[in-house]
């Protein structure tokens, strides 16, 4: 019976340990996006075609400014952030001269 309870006892200690990982990655998800949220927005148009634009956060360090790209990396603004955004972005194929993929 020992051996039992103390079996019992450890499963338990692992699914609350489990769960209390859980919680505490969907509270720093939900507190990340907020605080994208937060940032000022810059939307900006491919140089190419107009209708194309795309939507980023920006944020103000005291080294200079950085825009978030879709997959979630920061990137230094180089010289400035639409610029940094559209070539990073929505011209990056265009701007290099190869075909899209």
């Amino acid at each position: 019976m020992v051996g039992t309870s103390a079996g019992k006892l450890s499963m338990a200690v692992v699914a609350a340990t489990a769960l209390a990982l859980a919680v505490a990655a969907s509270l720093s998800a939900a507190g990340s996006d907020a605080a994208f949220k937060s940032y000022p927005q810059i939307t900006v148009p491919s140089q190419y075609d107009p209708s194309t634009t795309i939507s980023a956060p920006v944020r103000h360090l005291p080294q200079g400014d950085q825009v978030r790209l879709p997959g979630g990396a920061w990137v230094w603004c180089e010289i400035n952030c639409f610029h940094t955004l559209r070539n990073a972005t929505i011209d990056f194929w265009r701007r290099y001269d190869a075909p899209p993929q």
